[in-house]
């Protein structure tokens, strides 16, 4: 599931960039063209200074987007390591019957635990502690969040059999 989510969001991101580097190279062409378009006297001299600006602001934008890209893809790329990682860790504890330190450092980097703070909840004074839980390999991991993408997914799975 966790692995499954790294991996489409690689995917999405990957085929952005290849879409955005793409269409550089495209307005590296059409720039040639309208050059030479403009030094034949096809084009005048206000349209091509027009329409060059135009492409090289749409190139300049698409870069910054490949450098992003560029960057997601590659924390994307370590998260997908990570994943595995953390996945093999799992798996060789399948079958644990009791959590003792070692596997507990296997599987946790640190337990963050917050001030307490105390709630008046129907005129009773409760005090409460946040607990957060980072794990090793994919760090502080939002398990309810997981499970309504999960939930989310498969969903649209079930909508895509009903309507075939």
């Amino acid at each position: 599931m966790l692995e499954e989510i790294v991996l489409r969001n690689l995917r999405e991101r990957d085929k952005a960039l290849a879409q955005s580097e793409k269409r550089i190279a495209e307005l590296d062409v059409i720039f040639k063209r309208i050059y030479e378009d403009n030094i034949s006297g096809k084009l005048s001299d206000d349209r091509f200074i027009k329409l060059s600006r135009d492409y090289e602001q749409e190139q300049e934008q698409l870069k910054a987007v490949v450098e992003t890209l560029g960057r997601e893809v590659k924390q994307q790329e370590q998260k997908k390591t990570n994943v595995r990682k953390f996945i093999s860790v799992v798996k060789k504890y399948t079958d644990m019957t009791q959590l003792d330190a070692t596997i507990l450092r296997e599987f946790v980097e640190q337990i963050r635990v917050s001030d307490t703070y105390t709630t008046d909840e129907q005129q009773k004074r409760v005090k409460i502690r946040e607990i957060e839980i980072v794990y090793n390999f994919i760090g502080a991991f939002d398990f309810e969040g997981a499970r309504e993408q999960s939930q989310t997914a498969q969903d649209q799975n079930n909508a895509k059999i009903g309507a075939a």
